[in-house]
């Protein structure tokens, strides 16, 4: 098992190798007593459980795709398992579409994000280590990442969004929605609504736990390589965190940016219409309490990967203001992230 990730604007790449190939579970109300890479599926809010990479290797490099060809050549990378079969039409997609927002009039929901799955197949010469090294020269800003578990599987992505990040002396989270093309970026009420209602929710976790000195920035417009974002930030004293740091990732996971609200409503209505597993897409990752930092990111923009195709996980949030068409559209827009590194191949 392997991770190689990129943290924003940074040049260099960590490499964490673990020599075991068994990858431990963890449950996340344990999480103030570990340390290691953590990784965990949409699914972690209902199981509570989330996997963790202890590294006995870690390195860094500025040109690491030859060693994630290595590691991935090492690795059982031929296998030809991965278990979504859903991919949707435009027309299925849309049909859901009607369905969400039939159910969002009707005061069922708040909001949702629904996500639908993109099939690309790949070239027999596709190196992955040279598509993460792509990532990291388009990607900048976002969080970049390959990773391979032995039968659970490889992925990669680019996420442009704080989950919570912990340094020296404060953490932060963001809130983060709204999607606009980068060359046109005029942001609409339903845009603002839709941040706003992610706002509303963590400073209500925050005050839930006791946790009130808090400062909040924004909103904010922030580039995702070919869309753009509203996003606020929120810092906090790490001092006011301590104790609390499981029971906040417990109370924040999923955010209305990649589930909807009310949390669990939207969390059981996506498990009824979307008929693929979302895996570790909208999840959250990142390198956990190593040299005194943690930063652990939504993962969004991402993608599983085999030897053949690579199944691309886009959503989009709805809210009663939402056109199915153009929801479609937001996600073909979404998937060009990790399309653009596969045309090459």
């Amino acid at each position: 098992p392997f991770v190689a990730y990129r943290l924003p604007w940074k040049q260099e790449v960590t490499i964490l190798v673990q020599k075991s190939s068994s990858i431990k579970s963890i449950d996340l109300d344990d999480i103030e007593s570990l340390s290691g890479f953590i990784m965990a599926p949409f699914e972690s809010v209902q199981t509570k459980k989330a996997y963790i990479l202890k590294p006995d290797i870690i390195f860094t490099s500025f040109t690491p795709f030859r060693e994630v060809e290595k590691l991935l050549s090492m690795a059982d990378q031929v296998t030809k398992n991965m278990q979504n079969k859903n991919i949707w039409s435009k027309e299925t997609y849309l049909e859901k579409a009607n369905t969400v927002l039939m159910d969002l009039k009707k005061n069922k929901l708040q909001k949702l994000v629904l996500s639908r799955i993109v099939e690309k197949e790949l070239k027999v010469n596709f190196e992955p280590g040279d598509a993460f090294a792509m990532l990291n020269e388009q990607y900048e800003h976002s969080f970049n990442y390959i990773f391979h578990l032995p039968s659970i599987g490889s992925w990669m992505g680019a996420t442009p969004e704080t989950f919570l990040r912990i340094n020296n002396s404060v953490a932060e989270t963001v809130s983060l929605a709204g999607t606009k093309p980068a060359d046109y970026i005029e942001w609409t009420l339903k845009e603002r609504r839709e941040q706003a209602i992610v706002t509303d929710f963590i400073s209500y976790e925050l005050d839930k736990l006791g946790i009130i000195n808090y400062k909040i920035d924004g909103p904010d417009t922030v580039m995702a390589g070919n869309v753009a974002h509203l996003s606020s930030k929120f810092t906090i004293s790490k001092k006011d965190l301590k104790g609390k740091a499981g029971k906040l990732i417990r109370s924040l996971h999923p955010t209305p940016a990649i589930c909807g609200l009310p949390k669990n409503e939207a969390f059981e209505y996506i498990l009824q219409i979307e008929d693929h597993d979302r895996k570790f897409y909208a999840g959250f990752l990142g390198p956990w309490q190593m040299n005194g930092h943690s930063d652990l990111f939504v993962n969004l923009r991402c993608a599983e990967f085999d030897s053949s195709k690579m199944h691309i996980f886009v959503g989009g949030g709805f809210t009663t203001s939402s056109v199915a068409e153009s929801e479609w559209e937001e996600t073909v827009h979404k998937s060009k992230t990790l399309l653009s590194v596969t045309e090459n191949f």
